[in-house]
């Protein structure tokens, strides 16, 4: 084959967005389309076959649903439709998105749970997971004013610019109350969800507390003063999360006292933890002193190191919170806060019969509760910095990771624990880093789909594009089979109309566009590039085009593009980045030959004619641009 048929042609620019020229490069080799080309598209007709089965059964008109759960958990319930059509799904599924969102507001509105449309008191575990799916709108349209103002309002609420709710103290840089929202800080709230689940200790103020203290006028009225002066007043790590909307406003309207509240409030917490001796610490007083309410004591608050998902909660937190300040500010830096994270748990890891187990939990006996470090945290350092230093990291916990099972199977009950029924201990299986997880218990589970997707990207598991997306096709049948099963129930009843979601994007994801599943508490979408359909003028990628990211590098990485219309010419533009943060410098077609072309800029328009494929190699400059979510032709 010449070189001419190899290579792809330069054009020159064909059309503008504002005074930038985007260069264009054109595909010309034809070929039968690739197995995993063919499945990702069939996958994506069959979720956009499937949504309105559970449109239908699931919402009256107007977007209400028939059966609700929690209110994070009701917004869940269509948090991935805005994403997918963000990919390439129809514009149906994203008004349907839309509706739903403002039907289930309307309800929690009447319910008196929500204040401007948003939560009045509640943790942020649960308040970030609600509003993924809200700051996913923006990829797919940021220009609907009505989410730009609710954009600004929830922000707002952070920024002390609503006087009913001042959560926020700027001198300190402290959230007041783990209980926060559009009413402000809650410093009072039942204490025994939190207390009989493991959430939060009152230690060393009472020493063991026993499940039934309840039951007990006298015990009740004196452990719920002191979970009232101890675990719901002040700073949080849990917190940390809440960087994902406020990064959300930041995107969308470009102003800067969002990006430097992001910066003050993790500085914050990264001067904490150095501190408290290198150890993030769980609880911070009014007045900004670490324990102030424990004795001084560092461990033991809502979400904690004492908690039952410590590891889980806290580290999920603290991806959104790094990730958001390296976004908005593109230094670095602000990664040191969660990698010291990992190095604080990894230099006080064992091994155990060939497993390292990492501490999950600090007791009044010091560190316990041993475990597998959870590979999605290593996964979501490395993508933000592509270190090689965090891939030997990451692949010190791989090489650790000898047996079964994955780290919280034996903390998976919707009811509290007896003592000592959640702790770790191997049971038999062996751990295979290539291997896909289908079916998992709960949508945030879908993150033990990293290491397979990891071992791809490192050339050791070469047929994951097509074991992923037939998993993610077997998965929406399941939903399907559940939807039209009124007996199928889920273990924790609140998420079984999120269970039943047919709509899946963690495959289509990573394999579209790099991206690690996106941190569950609050996280913003990690892309390293994203797509947009040139002649319909929207985002996702265009009807009949295949995509597949199969390398990523510090600087560079290579995109496979497929046209699978026997008959008909496609356009994509590419974006270096979810929100063109990165600049592509070079564009090379491969199998190499000849040199590199200059594509410099954050956006490259790729021509695919009927049947054809292109491979390319990009040279990246990572975190070279302002990022937003503005779209191609804006002006």
């Amino acid at each position: 084959m010449t070189r001419r048929n190899l290579t792809a042609l330069l054009a020159a620019p064909l059309w503008l967005r504002g005074a930038d020229r985007v260069p264009a490069i054109a595909a010309t080799r034809r070929q039968a389309p690739p197995a995993w080309a063919l499945l990702q598209r069939r996958l994506m007709r069959a979720i956009e076959e499937a949504a309105p089965v559970y449109w239908d059964a699931m919402t009256e008109r107007g977007g209400t649903l028939r059966r609700g759960g929690k209110v994070d958990d009701d917004y869940e319930s269509f948090a991935s439709w805005p994403l997918f059509y963000a990919i390439g799904g129809s514009p149906w599924i994203l008004d349907r998105s839309i509706e739903a969102w403002n039907g289930i507001t309307r309800q929690w509105t009447e319910r008196g749970s929500l204040r401007g449309e948003f939560v009045r008191h509640y943790d942020m575990l649960h308040t970030s997971e609600g509003y993924v799916g809200f700051q996913y709108f923006a990829l797919a349209d940021p220009h609907i004013s009505e989410n730009v103002r609710r954009a600004r309002r929830f922000a707002g609420f952070y920024l002390n610019e609503d006087p009913e709710a001042p959560n926020y103290d700027p001198a300190l840089r402290l959230i007041r109350s783990p209980l926060n929202g559009s009413a402000g800080p809650q410093f009072s709230a039942d204490a025994k969800y939190i207390l009989d689940y493991g959430h939060a200790s009152l230690y060393p103020l009472v020493e063991r507390l026993e499940l039934g203290w309840d039951r007990d006028p006298v015990a009740r009225e004196r452990i719920q003063k002191l979970y009232d002066d101890v675990v719901l007043r002040g700073d949080v790590p849990m917190n940390l999360a809440v960087c994902g909307l406020i990064a959300h406003a930041a995107l969308l309207t470009g102003e800067a006292k969002y990006r430097q509240w992001i910066v003050d409030y993790t500085s914050a917490w990264r001067e904490r933890i150095q501190q408290n001796q290198g150890i993030l610490p769980d609880n911070v007083g009014l007045t900004g002193k670490i324990g102030e309410y424990r004795r001084g004591q560092w461990w033991g608050g809502f979400f904690g190191w004492s908690g039952r998902y410590s590891v889980e909660m806290i580290f999920n937190a603290l991806i959104t919170a790094a990730e958001c300040a390296l976004l908005v500010t593109g230094d670095a830096g602000h990664l040191e806060m969660l990698r010291s994270q990992v190095d604080m748990l990894l230099a006080r890891a064992v091994m155990r019969d060939g497993d390292l187990l990492a501490p999950y939990k600090m007791s009044p006996a010091g560190w316990s509760d041993f475990r597998p470090l959870e590979p999605h945290i290593l996964s979501h350092l490395w993508h933000a910095s592509l270190d090689p230093a965090d891939w030997a990291r990451l692949e010190r916990v791989r090489e650790g990771s000898k047996h079964g099972p994955r780290p919280y199977a034996y903390a998976d009950s919707p009811e509290p624990p007896a003592p000592g029924a959640e702790v770790w201990r191997p049971d038999g299986s062996l751990v295979d880093w290539t291997q896909i997880f289908e079916d998992p218990p709960h949508r945030n589970q879908y993150r033990h789909n990293e290491p397979p997707h990891l071992m791809y990207l490192a050339g050791r598991n070469p047929d994951w594009p097509v074991r992923v997306l037939e998993a993610e096709y077997r998965q929406v049948l399941r939903c399907v089979a559940r939807i039209r099963d009124p007996a199928w129930e889920h273990r924790w009843k609140s998420q079984t109309v999120t269970e039943k979601n047919p709509v899946l994007t963690t495959g289509l994801a990573q394999a579209t566009m790099g991206a690690p599943f996106t941190g569950f508490n609050g996280g913003l979408l990690q892309a390293v590039v994203r797509y947009f359909d040139d002649e319909a003028r929207r985002p996702g990628l265009p009807l009949d085009v295949a995509a597949l990211v199969e390398s990523i590098q510090p600087r560079s990485v290579v995109v496979h593009l497929v046209n699978l219309h026997p008959a008909q010419e496609r356009t994509v533009v590419m974006q270096a980045g979810a929100f063109g943060e990165h600049r592509f410098t070079t564009a090379q077609p491969l199998p190499e030959e000849g040199p590199a072309r200059d594509v410099e800029g954050k956006l490259l328009r790729v021509q695919l004619p009927a049947g054809t494929a292109l491979r390319l190699q990009l040279g990246l400059r990572r975190f070279a641009n302002r990022p937003s979510y503005a779209l191609p032709w804006d002006g």
